[in-house]
């Protein structure tokens, strides 16, 4: 029978790995609504902003893979990085928010949302 507290500790290392996600994620972001100020890596500040976000982004990512399965993490990482690009480029970029954009977006955090509550504890590392 297996140990109820080792549960528990497995929920919170799965907790601490989301957050891990959502920390990466928040870094991703950042540097793909930076990209555009960067203006093909020719400015200077936003280029080194740009850089330094990018390879932020894997820190988090990396420590979240010690415990969530790689594919879910990184299709996580990914498709909350494209949802959250997608709105910030509508607000910050003035892209079109069309309804097929917004289908999209919507898409993607169904599909993540249903990586988190399909994730079965015993496929974690």
């Amino acid at each position: 029978m297996p140990d109820p507290s080792s549960q528990v500790i497995d929920r919170r290392g799965n907790r601490r790995a989301w957050m891990l996600v959502l920390v990466a994620v928040v870094l991703e972001i950042g540097w793909v609504v930076l990209l555009p100020f960067a203006e093909g890596f020719t400015r200077p500040g936003p280029s080194v902003a740009v850089v330094v976000l990018m390879v932020a982004a894997f820190v988090p990512l990396a420590g979240a893979v010690r415990t969530l399965p790689i594919g879910t993490a990184y299709a996580a990482w990914t498709g909350m990085g494209a949802a959250g690009a997608g709105i910030l480029g509508w607000l910050v970029h003035a892209e079109p928010l069309t309804s097929l954009r917004v289908l999209g977006i919507l898409l993607v955090i169904a599909g993540v949302a249903g990586l988190r509550l399909l994730e079965r504890p015993e496929a974690a590392r």
